[in-house]
C-alpha cells in the first residue's frame, strides 16, 4: 500500500515533558541538512497568553531539543488570504520539521480546514519531512474530532467536528482520542479526552468512526519510509473498531500493516489528498507574489527588477478593476500599496509608482 514517506509522532499530551523529549530529538537527528522547524500556534491562538505559549515553546525547542523553532502563525481565520497569511504559507512550505499541539480541537479544526494547512501538511509529509503533533493538534488530524471544550467544559449534547483525515496519508482510516487514560476526573470519568467513555460511546452510536486512542505522555511514531511503527512513552496505543480493541505497548517496532488492518483505509483513495485547495481570486494570487517578495527582502537580497516588475503587475491588475468598476477590489489593492509605502502617479501616459516622501 502507498504510503507518505514522511515520518509523524502523534502524542496524547506531554509533548515537552521528559518522557518524550526523546521523540523531538530522534526527529532532529533524522534531518540530514540544517533543521528548518516551525511551530503552528492555531490550538491555542484565541488565548490570551498566546504569546506566552510560543515562548515557552520556542525556550523548550532550544533547551531540550537543540534547535531554533520559528513561528508559523495562523490564529484566526480573518487572517487568511492576507499577504501575512500568504508569507507564513511560504515560510511553512520550506520547513522540515512542524510542530503543533496544545489548545482547542475544535478551533483548530475549524480555523485550518478553511486554510491551506492541511494541504501543506499533507505536502510535507508526502515528502519525506517530520512533523509532531499533540493533544488538541493531535486531535483533528483524523475523520472526525472532539469537541472538548464545548462537550466537557460548556456541557454541550456530544458531537463531532470534522477532522482533517491526514492519517488517510498512512492508510488509517479512524478518529484521534489524546487523554485517551486521563484520570483527574477522580470520581467521574475524565478518559478520552475528558468526556468519559459513555459520551464517546453516544458518539459512536450517533455516527460512527475506528478510534486511535493514544494515552497521555504517550506517542505514536509512524515511520512511512520503513512503513513501520512504535510507542513511545509511558503508556499504550488502542485502536478500537467494531470488531474490538487492540493495544500498542511500547518497546516493539511494528509493522504499519498491523495497524493498517485494523483501520484500514477504503480502497479508492486519492493519496494527493486534495484538502485546502482553492479557486484562487486575482486579487490572492498577487497577494502570494507579495508575500514571496517580502520574503526575499527580508533576506537582505537585492531584487530591484523584480520589485519593479511586481509592483507594475499590482498596478496593472488595480487599473484592471476600476475599468471593470471593481472599486472594493480596487481599493483593496490601493491599500496594500499604501502598506508597502507605496504611492501610484497616474498620468496620460499611464500609471507609475514611487516610494513615498
Amino acid at each position: 500500500m502507498e504510503v507518505a514517506k514522511g515520518s509523524i509522532a502523534i502524542m496524547g499530551s506531554g509533548e515537552t515533558s521528559p518522557n518524550l523529549v526523546s521523540v523531538h530529538r530522534d526527529f532532529v537527528k533524522q534531518i540530514d541538512n540544517q533543521v528548518n522547524a516551525y511551530l503552528i500556534d492555531t490550538p491555542f491562538g484565541f488565548q490570551e497568553n498566546a504569546d506566552v505559549l510560543v515562548d515557552k515553546l520556542k525556550l523548550f525547542f532550544k533547551k531540550s531539543v537543540q534547535i531554533d523553532i520559528k513561528l508559523a502563525s495562523l490564529r484566526t481565520q480573518d487572517s487568511i488570504d492576507s499577504v501575512d497569511y500568504f508569507e507564513m504559507l511560504e515560510e511553512l512550505k520550506n520547513s522540515n520539521f512542524i510542530f503543533s499541539g496544545p489548545g482547542s480541537p475544535s478551533y483548530a479544526s475549524k480555523t485550518w480546514i478553511n486554510s491551506e494547512i492541511p494541504l501543506i501538511i499533507s505536502n510535507h509529509l508526502r515528502n519525506g519531512k517530520y512533523a509532531v503533533f499533540s493533544s488538541a493538534a493531535a486531535s483533528v488530524l483524523g475523520q472526525k474530532s472532539i469537541p472538548v471544550y464545548e462537550i466537557y467544559k460548556v456541557g454541550m449534547d456530544p458531537y463531532w467536528e470534522k477532522g482533517l483525515n491526514l492519517l488517510d496519508l498512512y492508510g488509517l482510516t479512524c478518529t484521534i482520542v489524546p487523554h485517551f487514560n486521563n484520570q483527574e476526573g477522580g470520581n467521574h470519568d475524565t478518559s478520552c479526552s475528558y468526556i468519559g467513555r459513555n459520551r464517546l460511546n453516544n458518539l459512536l452510536s450517533s455516527e460512527y468512526t475506528n478510534i486511535l486512542g493514544i494515552d497521555e505522555h504517550t506517542a505514536l511514531v509512524i515511520d512511512g519510509s520503513k512503513k513501520t511503527f512504535t510507542v513511545q512513552g509511558i503508556g499504550e496505543v488502542t485502536a478500537i473498531t467494531k470488531l474490538g480493541q487492540t493495544s500498542f505497548r511500547g518497546g516493539i517496532e511494528y509493522p504499519l500493516g498491523d495497524l493498517q488492518d485494523i483501520l484500514p483505509r477504503p480502497e479508492k483513495t486519492d493519496l494527493s489528498n486534495k484538502q485546502g485547495k482553492r479557486n484562487e481570486t486575482d486579487l490572492n494570487i498577487l497577494k502570494k507574489e507579495v508575500a514571496k517578495l517580502n520574503l526575499e527582502l527580508k533576506n537582505n537580497q537585492t531584487y530591484t527588477t523584480l520589485f519593479d516588475s511586481t509592483v507594475q503587475g499590482i498596478i496593472e491588475l488595480r487599473n484592471k478593476f476600476r475599468n471593470e468598476k471593481k472599486y472594493s477590489e480596487s481599493d483593496e489593492i490601493r491599500d496594500l500599496l499604501d502598506n508597502l509605502n507605496i504611492a501610484i502617479e497616474d498620468g496620460e501616459s499611464g500609471s507609475s509608482w514611487k516610494f513615498k516622501d
